[in-house]
């Protein structure tokens, strides 16, 4: 009983914070738009940071932005560069399982590596994988990590990476399915393929990076059967490091339409300034694709901006250079090895989370996948939740008696 209440707790809390976090968001597009453009590079680059692979979210934006290798694992950041692409446009999971689930799949695959097929999923099973978010969708935290915990259990925990995908792609489909999000699912169009991964405008209802969440202020075991309460703890701590970093990139916005209101008639820096806003990582080619101008131009322009302190240079260099606000260049910090401390977010030295500590019930089970063990868990999930769901469906009554 006391981890039912201990457990029932921390997800109040992460679901409070998630709340404040949403409503903020919802309030101003622009901000919300800046806030996931930063909060999925720390995602893509911190999921496969977890595998163990050395990678960056500095050499993510170079390998985008430019063509240009840093001394990454080039493997680690093709794959990030795919696990990025789905975490802007995840889909729709619970009206398309099967694709949706596939995509995540593709995505998480390491690059030269080939899947058992032993571990894939039938097309049947995949919707169940769905539903089991689906039945907590008035709790999006816990609708992703029931998900997440189908598909860990079914799979033989053969992708950890696309079981964070999945927590993602269902946490934000039920924040919508309970009319807290906008419908974000519309489909890639002809600049977003040109685009890539970068430029993709996002196209999600998440709140809550697992990830990052993880890895913000040391390291935590991924477990979606048995760390639930350890995630809770990360993702509140994570979640209110982000309601406080919001008021920064509202104060950089702030300041970007300053520099609007002073431009005096300069069309093209006012529409630098507003290609910014969508786009907040940017290269001198970019500039000039953009708008239509010369290299000498388009340098003059950042170089206002750079002086102005509302853009910072992330390459000590004097070519290749790329420029963000400077929110995303200190969170983005300098590239190093795994282990390192880059901005906010840390990545073990040690491995996959799942080699670095046994899961139990989780680890790779031989011999075919019981269902009736899975109801077990679900069962024992929903337990330790027994007496929250009583009270989030209170609490919406509330609200929509007030509305």
């Amino acid at each position: 009983m006391d981890y039912q209440m201990g457990v029932g707790s921390l997800l109040l809390s992460a679901e409070t914070h998630a709340a404040r976090v949403e409503g903020i968001l919802l309030a101003d597009p622009a901000l919300a738009a800046l806030w996931r453009m930063e909060t999925s590079l720390l995602e893509a680059a911190a999921s496969v940071g977890l595998e163990g692979e050395r990678i960056s979210t500095q050499g993510m934006v170079l390998r985008l932005t430019s063509g240009t290798a840093m001394d990454e694992d080039a493997r680690a950041v093709e794959m990030a560069l795919k696990v990025l692409a789905v975490i802007r446009r995840p889909g729709d999971p619970f009206g398309a399982p099967v694709a949706v689930l596939r995509r995540i799949e593709a995505a998480a695959a390491p690059i030269g590596q080939t899947r058992d097929e032993g571990d894939r999923l039938e097309d049947a099973e995949l919707p169940l994988v769905v539903e089991a978010g689906r039945a907590w969708s008035h709790v999006p935290i816990l609708a992703g990590w029931r998900a997440s915990a189908s598909y860990a259990f079914r799979s033989r925990r053969s992708s950890p990476v696309a079981e964070r995908l999945i927590f993602m792609a269902v946490e934000g489909a039920a924040r919508h399915l309970q009319g807290l999000s906008p419908d974000r699912r519309a489909g890639r169009d002809a600049l977003d393929e040109r685009a890539g991964g970068l430029l993709m405008p996002a196209g999600a209802g998440w709140i809550v990076p697992p990830s990052v969440s993880l890895t913000r202020t040391g390291f935590r075991v991924w477990s979606p059967m048995t760390g639930l309460a350890s995630f809770l703890e990360a993702a509140t701590r994570s979640l209110s490091h982000d309601l406080g970093h919001l008021g920064t990139l509202r104060h950089e916005l702030a300041r970007l339409s300053a520099m609007t209101s002073s431009a005096h008639g300069r069309s093209r820096l006012v529409d630098l300034i507003a290609y910014l806003k969508a786009q907040p990582v940017i290269s001198s080619a970019m500039v000039m694709d953009q708008l239509g101008v010369t290299r000498r131009t388009a340098l003059t322009l950042i170089g206002e901006l750079v002086d102005a302190g509302c853009l910072s240079n992330l390459t000590a260099r004097s070519t290749s250079r790329f420029w963000a606000l400077p929110s995303l260049a200190a969170r983005m910090g300098h590239a190093g090895g795994a282990g390192a401390v880059r901005g906010d977010v840390f990545v073990s030295r040690e491995g996959p989370s799942e080699r670095i500590k046994p899961i139990g019930a989780l680890e790779r089970i031989k011999g075919g996948r019981d269902e009736a063990q899975l109801d077990r868990i679900m069962a024992e999930l929903d337990a330790a939740m027994s007496g929250v769901d009583d009270v989030v469906r209170r609490a919406g009554g509330r609200e929509r008696k007030e509305e």
